[in-house]
């Protein structure tokens, strides 16, 4: 849940940065709701418990309804939509409204069988891209963590070049705290 509170604080963050953009022409206050993060789990018996019940904590899940089989066939996906108010950060500390944070869409889709990554894109973008028809889309892996304005800058490079079809952000090791990951040789490099 470390990796996954990580990445979705990181999100939660960037979603408040385009808020504070009040003069902006498409963000401002209510930016927020211009904003779907979409969760894929490949497999309901390959996610972690604990990631689980982050995602219960911000009232994204709601565990022991799931099921496998309905009607004598078999279920792909259970597809959970909740709006929270709230973010756990890395440390498992709720933050909200009072931090400063604002409220996050979500659709969790937890897949019923691990099919690989390629597959969990696919049911990104032919199953949520054609519902939501984004304007655009940003793909990140767990344990990403975005930095704080991130989003919003790939975000800008679509939106100052209607040419652009894609944008990559750059990735940093996290040192860790008082520089101690540089004692591990792969964030060394």
């Amino acid at each position: 849940e470390i990796h996954f509170t990580r990445t979705m604080h990181g999100i939660m963050r960037n979603i408040t940065h385009f808020c504070s953009r009040t003069k902006s022409r498409t963000w401002g206050k209510d930016g927020w709701q211009k904003i779907v993060v979409c969760i894929i789990a490949d497999g309901r018996q390959k996610v972690h418990p604990r990631t689980l019940n982050a995602l219960a904590a911000m009232g994204v899940y709601q565990d022991g309804i799931a099921k496998n089989i309905v009607n004598q066939k078999p279920v792909n996906a259970h597809v959970y939509e909740y709006t929270t108010q709230v973010s756990l950060d890395p440390d498992l500390k709720f933050k909200g409204a009072e931090k400063g944070y604002k409220p996050c869409q979500i659709i969790f889709c937890l897949k019923e069988r691990n099919e690989k990554k390629l597959n969990s894109h696919r049911w990104f973008f032919n199953a949520f891209g054609r519902a939501l028809t984004p304007n655009v889309c940003i793909l990140l892996d767990v344990g990403t963590k975005p930095a704080p304005t991130a989003l919003y800058h790939l975000w800008k490079a679509f939106d100052q070049d209607s040419n652009v079809a894609g944008a990559a952000g750059e990735i940093k090791a996290g040192k860790g705290k008082g520089w101690l990951g540089l004692f591990n040789p792969l964030v060394a490099s």
